[in-house]
Order: C-alpha cells, then structure tokens, then sequence
C-alpha cells in the first residue's frame, strides 16, 4: 500500500510514514489477519516507556476502537475520544501534549457511521429543541447538523458526519499547540471496517 497521493503530498516523512502504517494495519483487520495479539506480554514488553507514532482523535462510541481497526499494538497509538469528537478544552490539550511530549507527527481526526451523538444533535435541530442547543456537546454539533441538514435532505446523518469531520480538523489545525503536527481527517465504517481518508470538503480518498 503506498499513501502518495494529493492528501499527503506535502505530509513530513515521519507523517506520511505513520499514515501508511495505520492503513495498512486497517488492511489487516479488514481481512482478519491481525498482526499484534495485544495480549500481557505485549503490554509488559511495552511498559517501561512509549513511542506512539500517531494519535487519533476518535468518538466515544464502544464500536469504534482505534487500536483494533488500525492494527496497532500497546505503545504505537495515542487515543483520545469524546462524542461525536467534539473538540474540548480537554481534548486539544491532550492532543498537544501527544505532539509537545511524545513527538507524534500525525493526528488523524476519525469520525464514523451511525453515531449517536450526531444522530442526536440532527434530531434536535430538526425538531428546533432550543434546550439543547445549551447543552455543551449540542452547541457545537447543531451547527454541524444544520450543515448536513441543508446539503441532503436523504441522508443528513452522513452529510453532518462529514461536516463535523471537517470542523474537528479545521479547529484542531489552528490550535497553537498543535503547530508542525499533521491533522487529517478519516472515516470508518462500521459494516465493513474500512477506514477511508477524507480531503476537505470531505472527498472521500480510497487509499491504494
């Protein structure tokens, strides 16, 4: 698999690096040929210090769980997640520490199918639940759903997931603390556990 394309051209070595690691691992737990057993000797193995080689910043549904769909073992991975990878306060800080104190060169903002926080931010704004709007993850996905709601009328659900991708990762690149890290985004789907790039405005890239 090689990830020379127009999302990655100008990606540093080590960026583009990891992005080739973490969709060939995707390769390998799309085919059922996992490569780690993560299993107590490979967390001892890993215990004395870390190197991770990407962060993926990630929703906190139970379906979607970094280390398994992109293959990785203890210490190769920093994962962060909230719902609907909202961005918080919190979030970004441990985002930054990641690329200040463990050197990650890449971080891939990873959004995915059917997900509830956005399922739920689409019906609230559909409905005009203006309560909602003051609850702190609805506040910053409504806006997203009205997006989705606007661009398709069949499928809003999709359409605000691709919105949300593409804030998660124009927010994060403006961050100060993030500075000299790459940030892209990628979504995943749930039926056949593929993970796919996404270029802004969410063009889906089929990694070859």
């Amino acid at each position: 698999m090689t990830t020379t394309s127009s999302y990655d051209a100008g990606y540093s070595p080590e960026a583009k690096e990891a992005l080739r690691v973490l969709l060939a691992g995707n390769q390998r737990f799309v085919a059922g040929k996992p490569q780690y057993p993560r299993d107590i000797h490979a967390a001892r193995a890993a215990a004395s210090e870390q190197h991770p080689m990407a962060a993926v910043f990630t929703c906190v549904d139970s379906r979607v769980t970094a280390e398994s769909l992109f293959d990785c073992d203890f210490g190769q991975l920093i994962v962060v997640r909230t719902a609907g990878h909202v961005p918080d306060q919190a979030a970004t800080a441990s985002l930054g520490f990641a690329v200040a104190e463990l050197d990650v060169p890449l971080i891939v903002v990873l959004g995915h199918e059917r997900c509830g926080a956005i399922q739920l931010a689409v019906d609230s704004q559909r409905q005009d639940a203006g309560a909602d709007a003051a609850n702190c993850l609805m506040s910053r996905l409504r806006p997203m759903a009205a997006l989705g709601l606007a661009q398709s009328s069949t499928d809003p659900y999709h359409a605000t997931m691709l919105r949300q991708i593409d804030d998660t990762v124009g927010r994060l690149r403006t961050d100060a603390t993030l500075v000299g890290c790459e940030i892209i985004g990628a979504r995943y789907d749930l039926d056949h556990g593929t993970v796919q790039v996404v270029e802004e405005p969410t063009r889906v890239v089929v990694a070859g």
